[in-house]
């Protein structure tokens, strides 16, 4: 496989992105300038430790089916265009706040949603008992 700029990669596909939002009239000039001075990656990376070869079809086909993937149902998302609001429902309601919905500025709403994707290697899953690693390695040995 050939050498890769990634951060080279994640500039090309920011700048793709905000082109496109602003096209759209979705963003303006100013808010582009305030992005570009952020000091983290302004949320756009680009993953590159598993790469698939042309001729892979399953692999390809599985990752295909992993982006097209939902993390939560589109149903459950309103855009109500006349206030220029996101409107997110559901039929669960726990904890202080009883209400099932919640209500966003289209920018809030991305805020809220992109605040869920981990940093690179935080772990997330914690395995004790049975499938803790030392449980593991004692199986291992015997």
């Amino acid at each position: 496989m050939p050498k890769v700029d990634i951060r080279r990669c994640a500039e090309i596909l920011r700048a793709y992105v905000l082109k496109i939002l602003r096209k759209e009239g979705l963003i303006d000039d100013a808010f582009i300038t305030m992005i570009m001075k952020w000091h983290h990656n302004s949320c756009f990376s680009v993953h590159h430790q598993v790469r698939l070869k042309p001729e892979d079809e399953k692999g390809i086909e599985n990752l295909s089916q992993y982006i097209i993937r939902n993390t939560f149902s589109n149903s459950k998302i309103k855009y109500i265009e006349k206030s220029e609001t996101v409107l997110y429902s559901s039929k669960m309601s726990h904890g202080k706040n009883k209400k099932n919905f919640q209500v966003f500025d289209p920018l809030e709403f991305i805020a809220a949603i992109t605040q869920h994707i981990p940093e690179k290697s935080i772990q997330l899953v914690r395995y004790y008992g049975w499938y803790s690693n030392r449980m593991r390695g004692d199986r291992k040995k015997l």
